[in-house]
């Protein structure tokens, strides 16, 4: 019973460990990054903007304040059904953090919180 218990544990890490190694594992985008991108701030459960505005064709730098302490991030996807990811940020709690995004599109696109997937906004690429 031990060693099925131990085996379970062991079965869970190892999975842990992959989906959490394969959401760290983005391609760097080529080129050079722009690092005067815009501010996102985490507060009271909600993105300050909740519209951010960039740069069509341009690798770019979010930086993300996260002000309170619930764990957040910034992930940006093609549009609200979350379902094809352009960039995941690293979740922090009561930090800063940068994350590159890739050139984009000109486009609406769609980012949440991953943890409170209620705290959402749109980055428009002009």
């Amino acid at each position: 019973m031990k060693s099925l218990i131990a085996s379970l544990g062991l079965v869970t890490l190892v999975a842990i460990t992959a989906a959490c190694s394969s959401a760290a594992a983005q391609p760097k985008p080529a080129g050079p990054v722009d690092p005067n991108g815009p501010t996102i701030v985490a507060k009271d459960m909600a993105f300050s903007p909740s519209t951010v505005e960039i740069a069509a064709g341009k690798n770019v730098t979010i930086h993300f304040d996260n002000q309170e302490s619930a764990p957040h991030n910034v992930a940006i996807y093609k549009d609200a059904s979350a379902s094809e990811k352009i960039s995941v940020g690293e979740i922090v709690t009561a930090a800063k953090a940068d994350q590159v995004v890739p050139a984009l599109t000109a486009g609406t696109y769609f980012f949440r919180c991953d943890v409170h997937t209620n705290m959402t906004g749109s980055l428009v690429v002009k």
